[in-house]
């Protein structure tokens, strides 16, 4: 793990991903994210993303649009290496700002939500199955 701040990524049961956001971040927390997921695309490894944005409030537009640009820029690594995102999402405010990104730039692989987190990681699970991948543990 690159940095031990919010947001935590957990790659102990690589490749799947998890993201687990405690709250809104700021702005450079944001940039940090982004840098940090980058490096993680760049290892050019399949992988499959589960994220968790269970206690996330509205993110400031800016960050909205600062993923879309980010999504953009590494719209290859994204298409040829994430294999599917599983969203664990309880508030309908998130759901709404996560359909404001979707509506710009379209995740180009399949993603679906969940209100717990054992739902998606059995759908992750599944996907990578079908994709002939297995996770390092079944432990969390």
């Amino acid at each position: 793990m690159k940095n031990a701040a919010p947001p935590i990524f957990d790659d102990s049961r690589w490749p799947l991903l998890h993201l687990r956001f405690p709250r809104v971040l700021s702005a450079m927390e944001h940039e940090t994210f982004l840098g940090t997921f980058a490096d993680y695309l760049l290892r050019s490894e399949k992988l499959f993303l589960c994220i968790d944005l269970r206690r996330v409030g509205m993110v400031p537009i800016e960050q909205r649009w600062r993923q879309v640009e980010w999504f953009e820029q590494y719209d290859q690594r994204l298409r040829e290496q994430v294999l599917g995102s599983a969203l664990i999402i309880t508030s309908p405010v998130i759901r709404l700002s996560i359909s404001a990104i979707m509506y710009f730039k379209p995740l180009p692989n399949p993603f679906a939500i969940f209100a717990r987190p054992e739902e998606a990681e059995a759908w992750a699970a599944e996907r990578l199955q079908e994709a002939g991948l297995t996770q390092a543990s079944q432990g969390h």
